[in-house]
């Protein structure tokens, strides 16, 4: 049976060092936005984080957009500004956007991490396809759901044994 657990938790995206995600063994991300990059109310991430995702592409490492945002105008402006490929309403943690993803950027699924906020969409998404869970503290703290939602995750809150 496949488990969420993340296989590291980072207190957000700009603790990710783009070398470490390379001595894992990965080449490429797919990214969440909403709740990882940037909370759900704001129309673009802080300049911190774009300037993460910048290392990121420098170092090597392929970024794709993964979002379950059912509006492709906010993931397609989002994915563009940072130049990447995207799915918007992917359904996660279905297995069909990630494999999407992966197929988008030539890579396999062992050379794949996915960074995002949820448990059961995006680590869970991420187990499923055999990629690497690297889960953050979510940015959307403000949402009535989050703390109901938390406390179901808080069973997988914690890292994989390697």
């Amino acid at each position: 049976m496949t488990l969420p657990y993340p296989y590291k938790i980072y207190d957000n995206v700009t603790c990710i060092i783009p070398s470490d995600v390379l001595d894992m063994g990965v080449k490429g991300v797919l990214l969440d936005i909403d709740g990882t990059l940037m909370r759900t109310k704001d129309k673009s991430p802080a300049p911190e984080v774009m300037n993460w995702i910048n290392d990121l592409k420098n170092s090597g490492i392929a970024v794709y957009v993964l979002s379950n945002n059912k509006h492709p105008e906010r993931v397609k402006n989002f994915a563009e500004s940072i130049g990447a490929q995207w799915t918007y309403l992917a359904h996660k943690p279905a297995k069909s956007g990630f494999i999407k993803a992966a197929g988008s950027l030539k890579l396999k699924h062992s050379q794949i991490a996915v960074i995002g906020d949820q448990i059961y969409t995006d680590m869970f998404g991420a187990a499923r396809c055999g990629m690497r869970g690297l889960l953050v503290n979510s940015m959307d703290t403000y949402l009535w759901y989050y703390y109901p939602r938390h406390i179901l995750e808080l069973l997988f809150w914690r890292e994989k044994h390697r």
